[in-house]
């Protein structure tokens, strides 16, 4: 299991999570997150086995979550139960 990332921190942290998790959470406003998750993405982008999207999804604590996952290992449904439990394990 992962971390909710800030948008501020490094992204080769978050690449790194999609590479050995499949997935990052980030945490954000749609101004924040979403340019963010695209820098994970181009990261990701020189690594051709990984299939990275971006998404978000509504959670009980944060209200909702952006993230970026390895399509090439989770479907869309298969990753936000894993979002959701970063979610109910965050101490926001």
């Amino acid at each position: 299991m992962t971390r909710i990332f800030q948008h501020h921190e490094n992204v080769y942290k978050a690449a790194d999570s999609v590479q050995r998790h499949g997935y990052a959470a980030i945490e954000g406003t749609l101004s924040s997150a979403v340019p963010y998750c695209k820098r994970v993405i181009h990261v990701l982008s020189v690594y051709k086995e990984v299939l990275a999207r971006m998404s978000y999804l509504n959670v009980p604590k944060q209200g909702y979550l952006y993230f970026v996952y390895d399509g090439s290992k989770f479907t869309l449904a298969e990753v936000e139960p894993l979002i959701l439990a970063v979610d109910l394990r965050s101490s926001f």
